[in-house]
């Protein structure tokens, strides 16, 4: 089952690959070797397959938007994770002890697509491209409002979510569905107790706080808001606020292996991607022509190494899309 598992992925990944054409979109082809973190989505199981490599999961920590998961079931194609473990000197196979999934928002439809590309979704722009995973639909044009979906993705340098997959949860909004989304507060309004993620207003007049320890909502922050109600127009009534990290914070020394969108562009020797601080040296390798093709809002991989400072040491860079 394992060999056929690895075959159905590998013609995943050519299908994937030859569905782009024009597009000049890639998939990764293998990892660091040893000990470190890899964030990107699944393109396929046996295991579990990310950036290339496939992680064996069976001794694993999984989790599902914080919860325990039972299994790769639990999982789907396209979904955005971060596996933390060991990759063998192959670059290829690995053992994975952690892999943990955490969505971008579930919720309703509130603006049918136009172009085929993009949707609003809780009153914000998500984005796709030729490697967005659909399940339960086909395209986007079959989507309409009120339909309930969980995007997983990042966002881009103007706040943009790039999904990643999206998965049709539900037909029609039913009442007391948990209905969440996360993102930087804009115009808080403390007198009135709300505040802006994207188009739409949050009212947290009645909400419960989460993970705030001391800390007092700011403008700036990076939160998840849930609600159990339906939009009220472009309101969400807010039962609980969650104070969350924009990215993931990694230690000094750790390997990393980091698939995502360029959120700041200085240089090709001073950039972010997924706000990660990202530099690069003499002896970076750029694969397929990455130096000309990198710049703002492409969609690209890195490995290298945190340093002392937190910022990410690449020692190759690629890709994977520079035009979206």
């Amino acid at each position: 089952m394992k060999i056929r598992a690895m075959v159905v992925s590998m013609l995943l990944a050519v299908l994937l690959v030859a569905c782009v054409g024009s597009n000049s979109l890639q998939l990764a082809t293998g990892g660091i070797g040893g000990t470190g973190i890899a964030s990107g989505p699944i393109t396929g199981f046996g295991s579990i397959f990310v950036n290339g490599v496939e992680y064996e999961i069976d001794t694993a920590t999984l989790t599902r938007n914080g919860h325990p998961a039972t299994g790769q079931n639990e999982y789907r194609i396209g979904e955005y994770v971060v596996v933390k473990g060991t990759v063998n000197a192959d670059g290829l196979t690995g053992t994975a002890t952690e892999v943990a999934f955490s969505n971008e928002l579930e919720g309703t439809v509130t603006a049918e697509t136009t172009d085929g590309v993009s949707i609003g979704i809780m009153g914000q722009v998500i984005r796709t491209n030729a490697l967005t995973v659909f399940h339960g639909f086909t395209q986007l044009a079959e989507l309409a409002v009120d339909n309930v979906v969980e995007v997983s993705g990042v966002r881009d340098g103007q706040d943009v979510l790039l999904a990643t997959s999206m998965t049709l949860k539900q037909l029609r909004y039913e009442p007391g569905t948990v209905t969440e989304l996360k993102g930087l507060v804009r115009q808080l309004d403390a007198v009135n107790k709300t505040f802006l993620i994207g188009g739409l207003l949050v009212d947290y007049s009645t909400a419960v706080w989460k993970d705030f320890g001391a800390a007092t909502l700011a403008n700036g922050q990076y939160v998840e808001a849930k609600t159990r109600q339906v939009l009220q127009g472009n309101r969400l009534l807010a039962y609980e606020i969650e104070l969350e990290n924009e990215y993931d914070r990694y230690d000094n020394g750790a390997k990393v292996e980091l698939e995502g969108v360029v959120t700041r562009f200085v240089s090709i020797a001073d950039f972010s991607v997924n706000r990660q601080a990202v530099v690069t040296t003499a002896t970076t390798e750029f694969e397929d022509g990455a130096a000309s093709a990198l710049r703002l809002n492409a969609l690209v991989e890195v490995e290298g190494q945190i340093n002392a400072q937190g910022i990410l040491v690449a020692d190759e860079v690629s890709v994977k899309d520079a035009g979206f």
